[in-house]
């Protein structure tokens, strides 16, 4: 790749103000790439980077190094090695030493990768023979990428095969140009470990080194081919053989497991390399092109950055046509990979950048007006830095706890040490990762499998099954309640998350369900059928702090609320009306406790028609509810504040819905007052079927 001679090197000034952007860049990308960093969501590919993050979790938790690491999601053996586990160690080694979370380890591991990569670019220029000033404005350009700010802080691997990739293409060509044994020294270990990362980014900057490779060799066919490939070799020998190894080694522990044999290479090859028809299914490329179009810049400054090639980028045409056949090639040779998985093209944007920011080079040496250059460059930093703030943004910018009412109520209601079985989530990690449990995750073609479901349940001997949890319709499945059934599952489910039916040891379904009833867990709800269990809470005076949470619910519409209460059947809640009523049939005592000075009571009771209906006799029907209000005294009295008698038989300004309540008081000192629901003038309770509305004492 040697550019035309006649290039306009750049001037002092425009040195510093191209160094000078791209330390605002710099400033923008660090600003957005800790943009949520208290976040423990893990937004952007979440299955992925759940699958990482899980691994990473149980290394950690069981001090587990070894290369058959933990990811506990397809079963026993809980091993599916699917890259070397080179960034899953790094990221607990940070955590262990910075005491971070691992959501902030693996988002600091990969940043550091990312920025690592930055030098590599910079030398890559300089063998392309960029000016340095220029070289600052392509930095600049990948630093402003959107895609990257969002993705460069993902619990990913991406960006750490990225560094390793392209720090191999550079020691690589360095090496082999200057017969430097430093620089070969670097190519094997950035080659090896890009490799182990990740093959897939590898074999995609294995191409551009290949075409330098082959048109050097060409060159000197006549002279030093067999030094010239000696030292080639000596580059790639190791990492092609470290790779090999570790697909061999990783398939090896795959099979181990039943439920793994899926993903060993052969089994994935089709989906990884794609066939002739995804290759070129319109399909694929329809998802592909959402994702550049949409994530990986701005489409106007794509198209500009096109135009400016086509125009002005003559100069630098082989540089920026191949750093652009670079990325489109990686698209046919995974077309699977790259339409599913936008977080893939974190391996190839870099391409596309470089097309983009050599268009930016070769238009400022081509020695058109400075102000053109400089709005030029303006126009897509601007435009990229505005595309991260306006799609990315907003969505990152949220603190998320992390999971969901599903993951949070299976953390909180199983033990550290159970498994949880799942169906109907394919493999996803995101569940066990967020819940921090090991899981057997069976996917669909396997939960219709009743042999492979048993193996699989057979091979928990010695371990516990905290819950079950079955996603969509449980037709066809009740095979698989029944079998754990046998393992001390309950045949019902508990609750019940959006589609999601959990099952849970019968041993425990009384405790688990007070602890439902107790504690909040979002969108999670009691199963159809599951009863609450019910306390006597008639006919005695009741201390409402020493209640349980869930039996405090008749009171929500009661500001404040009670301290105690009596009631002869028993506090419920209506809600059939609209709003919240409470049940204060006669006799109900409830009691406040309230700071000295002046005070308003408002609130509204009702009765149903069929209380005070007038085609019945005296003796069948309701002779109204005395309502009054007391002060309780420091000597145990009762003095009256206030009463009215709530008559809608005899009173018809009392019938109807939601009639008026409102007392207005004073109490010298702090001090409690009972709100007393008693009978009428004849003493009966016969249809008193009071109800109080929302109730405020200010």
């Amino acid at each position: 790749m040697e550019p035309p001679v006649a290039i306009q090197p750049p001037s002092c000034m425009e040195g510093r103000l191209a160094l000078g952007a791209f330390l605002l860049c710099l400033l923008f990308n660090f600003w957005g790439v800790h943009v949520g960093w208290e976040s423990k969501n893990l937004p952007g590919g979440e299955f992925r980077q759940a699958q990482t993050a899980l691994a990473a979790y149980w290394i950690k938790a069981e001090h587990n190094f070894s290369l058959a690491y933990p990811t506990p999601v397809l079963g026993k053996p809980w091993s599916i090695p699917m890259e070397f586990p080179l960034y899953q160690w790094t990221v607990v080694g940070v955590s262990e030493i910075t005491h971070w979370s691992l959501t902030k380890a693996g988002r600091a591991v990969s940043i550091a990768c990312f920025y690592l990569t930055l030098p590599a670019i910079f030398l890559l220029l300089g063998r392309w023979r960029v000016a340095t000033a220029h070289r600052w404005l392509v930095l600049a350009v990948v630093l402003t990428c959107p895609f990257y700010i969002f993705y460069a802080r993902a619990f990913l691997i991406e960006t750490m095969a990225l560094m390793f990739s392209v720090w191999f293409w550079v020691a690589f060509e360095r090496a082999v140009a200057e017969r430097s044994r430093a620089w070969l020294a670097l190519a094997v270990l950035a080659g090896t470990g890009a490799g182990l990362v990740k093959v897939t980014t590898f074999i995609l900057y294995l191409l551009p080194a290949g075409v330098w490779a082959v048109a050097r060799l060409w060159r000197v066919r006549q002279t030093t081919w067999k030094s010239e490939l000696a030292w080639m070799a000596a580059a790639v020998a190791v990492p092609f053989a470290a790779t090999l190894g570790w697909l061999h080694f990783s398939d090896g522990t795959k099979v181990l497991n039943p439920l793994a044999v899926f993903l060993t290479s052969s089994n994935l090859q089709g989906f990884n390399l794609g066939t002739e028809e995804t290759r070129w299914s319109a399909q694929m490329w329809s998802m592909k092109w959402r994702t550049i179009r949409e994530e990986l810049s701005w489409l106007p400054v794509l198209a500009g950055g096109g135009l400016m090639a086509v125009i002005g980028g003559r100069a630098r045409w082989r540089e920026w046509l191949g750093c652009l056949a670079g990325f489109v090639s990686v698209l046919v040779i995974f077309p699977v990979l790259y339409a599913l998985h936008p977080y893939y093209f974190v391996a190839s944007s870099l391409l596309l950048l470089l097309a983009l920011g050599l268009a930016l080079v070769a238009l400022a040496e081509s020695g058109v007006s400075r102000w053109v250059v400089v709005l030029a460059v303006a126009s897509v930093l601007g435009g990229q830095a505005w595309r991260y703030v306006d799609y990315f943004y907003p969505g990152q910018h949220a603190i998320s706890p992390g999971g969901d009412g599903l993951t949070r109520s299976l953390q909180a209601l199983t033990n550290p040490r159970d498994v949880i079985i799942v169906t109907g989530q394919d493999w996803n990690s995101m569940t066990a990762y967020y819940s921090q449990r090991r899981a057997v995750m069976f996917r669909d073609d396997v939960a219709s499998d009743p042999n492979r479901v048993e193996q699989a349940l057979a091979a928990l001997k010695g371990d516990k099954i905290g819950a079950v949890v079955i996603v969509g319709k449980v037709d066809g499945r009740q095979w698989l309640v029944d079998r754990a059934g046998l393992r001390g599952i309950g045949r019902e489910p508990l609750y019940i998350w959006h589609d999601a039916q959990v099952y849970v040891p019968e041993a425990r379904r009384t405790e688990l369900l007070y602890a439902l009833l107790e504690t909040h867990f979002h969108e999670v709800s009691l199963a159809p059928g599951v009863q609450i269990p019910r306390e006597n809470l008639a006919g005695r005076w009741i201390e409402v702090a020493k209640m349980h949470h869930w039996q405090r619910e008749p009171f929500i519409a009661l500001q404040p609320v009670p301290v105690r209460f009596y009631s002869s059947f028993g506090p419920t809640l209506d809600g059939s009306s609209g709003q919240p009523m409470y049940g204060a049939h006669p006799v109900t005592r409830l009691v406040f406790a309230l700071p000295a000075g002046a005070h308003t009571l408002r609130s509204s009771l009702q009765m149903p028609t069929e209380a005070y209906r007038l085609d019945l006799p005296d003796s069948g029907t309701t002779d109204g509810v005395e309502v009054s209000l007391f002060s309780l005294e420091v000597n145990g009295e009762r003095r009256l504040l206030a009463t009215r008698l709530f008559d809608p038989r005899h009173n018809r300004e009392d019938r109807g819905v939601l009639r008026s309540l409102e007392f207005a008081f004073t109490l010298p000192a702090a001090g409690e007052v009972e709100l007393f629901f008693g009978p009428g003038p004849a003493g009966k309770d016969t249809r008193d079927w009071i109800q109080l509305g929302p109730l405020k004492i200010e």
